[in-house]
Formats: structure tokens, C-alpha cells, sequence
């Protein structure tokens, strides 16, 4: 395609690169499975269907396995529950450090002085990217968290 130019080694890398970039939008390490311990366990994110007016993003993806000595990816089928955030979904606000941040109430109790701050996902997610307060894949990798924590038990089983 670019065989009428001169093109520097810096360039050519970058070419490379993109030519040979994986398809999947990304893959992000989880907790080895309980019971396939001899792997090493990723999800890999596959496609996003987003709806801007309906504030719906659905993640289609995969758990993947790696063998850990060969690094070969075994094709076993793992249970893949529905990743979705609804316009009704809810986060917590998070610091630079990627906490929740955490507030005095307006009027607490002697069990409760303070709550994490809750905000609609969808709205939060996209202030994030548009305001580059995180890039493309950590933003998956918080929310994957989330998802892992609230689907383990799904996640783990063996069909």
C-alpha cells in the first residue's frame, strides 16, 4: 500500500504494530478458576454495543484460558453471564487512585457518618473517556471488577 514512499524504521514500526494489533477491544486478567488452577484466566472483550440515547452498553466477551507453562490457549467453553450496564445502573465516584470516594453524611447516625458516592454508570463512563480522566482499557478493567466481584460463583463454574 505504501510501497511508493521512504518510510523511516519509526514509522514502519507503527505500521507494524497496527497491522498485527489483536481484534478483540481488549483482554483483562482475572483470578485463576478455582478448579482449572494449572491456567492462567483472562476475559477478552470482544464487541460493545453502546446506545447513546438509551444509556445501555452491552460487552460481549469470553473467558479465556492460557495454559501456564506453554502459554497455548485451551478451548474450553466457560459460562459467559450478560455484562450490561443499564440507565438505571449505578457506580461510585472514584479518586485518581481509583477508590470510591467517600463522604461525611448530612446527617449521620452513630452506625453511619459517612456513604461512597453513587452516579449513574453510563454518564460517568462516558465523562471519563470524553474528559481523558482514564484511558479506553482501564475503564473496562474497573468496571470488569465490578462485574467479576457481582458474577464470580457464574463465572467459575465449569458449564
Amino acid at each position: 500500500m505504501n510501497e511508493h514512499l521512504i518510510i523511516p524504521e519509526n514509522i514502519k514500526e507503527i505500521l507494524n504494530n497496527v497491522e498485527n494489533i489483536s481484534l478483540s477491544l481488549a483482554e483483562l486478567p482475572l483470578q485463576e478458576h478455582p478448579k482449572l488452577t494449572q491456567f492462567q484466566r483472562s476475559i477478552r472483550v470482544l464487541d460493545i454495543d453502546a446506545k447513546s440515547e438509551q444509556q445501555f452498553i452491552s460487552f460481549r466477551y469470553k473467558q479465556i484460558l492460557k495454559d501456564k507453562e506453554t502459554g497455548e490457549e485451551i478451548n474450553i467453553s466457560l459460562p459467559s453471564p450478560e455484562w450490561v450496564i443499564y440507565k438505571d445502573t449505578w457506580s461510585y465516584l472514584r479518586d485518581s487512585s481509583n477508590n470510591p470516594v467517600e463522604l461525611p453524611l448530612a446527617e449521620p447516625t452513630e452506625e453511619v457518618r459517612t456513604d461512597k458516592v453513587k452516579i449513574q454508570s453510563y454518564k460517568y463512563m462516558l465523562w471519563l473517556l470524553k474528559n481523558n480522566k482514564t484511558g479506553f482499557t482501564e475503564l473496562l478493567a474497573s468496571y470488569l471488577d465490578e462485574f467479576v466481584k457481582d458474577h464470580k460463583d457464574q463465572l467459575d463454574k465449569l458449564s
